[in-house]
């Protein structure tokens, strides 16, 4: 059965908003981070910039889930393929060793959960779009062709229920919870041409989302592979 129209609308403007502040956010870390480098973000021969986009698989994890205030046991956590894009800069004081990736990256999941009264048990599910945007410090081996890579980040992170299916919860439409997560990472970039790369990547996200009468610890493996232009 189709989306209705108005849904879909629902959809096409939370996207848009949602692409908006992800943008005002990359460029707004991106102004913070030239203007306190002790070179001008015009001399790229004190800077290496590049532009990443990837694909990714996730294995999102049971880490606990709480319904009208009582913590339940026995949740199921699907996650769909993601897309996501990342800017990274290392600058050339560091030795190319140290830099910071600006990255958005996001995906649809889907919760399952057990509801339990004195009188009965009944089961709630939920659609659920996960969506990042964090900053990453990043610590590499600048070799010419193989370059791998360790890193850690933190920053906003968006979960939206959508189509909730929960006993007793009046809101089944939209709803976000934002709060803040943390992830690690580790992975290695192959150069194949003097501005292309291409790039495997393994990370550890976690975020506590809270909306109203349900939270939910989520974490997730994320397994990334994409390919990058080098500035």
């Amino acid at each position: 059965m189709g989306l209705p129209w108005d849904e879909i609308i629902r959809l096409m403007i939370f996207s848009e908003k949602d692409l908006y502040f992800s943008i005002k956010f990359v460029l707004l870390l991106t102004w913070v981070v030239a203007i306190s480098l002790p070179c001008r973000l015009e001399a790229l021969d004190d800077l290496e910039i590049y532009l990443a986009g990837y694909g990714m698989g996730s294995q999102p994890s049971n880490k606990g889930i709480s319904y009208k205030g009582r913590g339940g046991s026995g949740e199921t956590v699907n996650g769909d393929p993601g897309l996501g894009f990342k800017i990274g800069l290392f600058p050339h004081f560091a030795g190319g060793y140290l830099g910071i990736e600006l990255e958005s990256f996001g995906n649809n999941n889907s919760i399952r959960f057990p509801i339990v009264s004195d009188l009965e048990t009944t089961k709630g599910e939920s659609s659920l779009i996960t969506y990042q945007s964090m900053g990453n410090l990043i610590m590499r081996y600048p070799g010419t062709k193989i370059r791998p890579y360790v890193g850690i980040g933190g920053g906003l992170s968006n979960g939206i229920l959508r189509n909730a299916d929960i006993p007793g919860r009046k809101d089944k439409d939209f709803e976000t919870g934002t709060a803040f997560g943390y992830q690690f990472l580790g992975g290695m970039q192959l150069v194949i041409t003097e501005r292309w790369y291409i790039f495997g990547e393994y990370k550890y996200f976690s975020a506590n989302y809270h909306w109203k009468e349900l939270s939910l610890n989520f974490r997730s493996e994320y397994f990334l592979g994409g390919f990058g232009f080098l500035f």
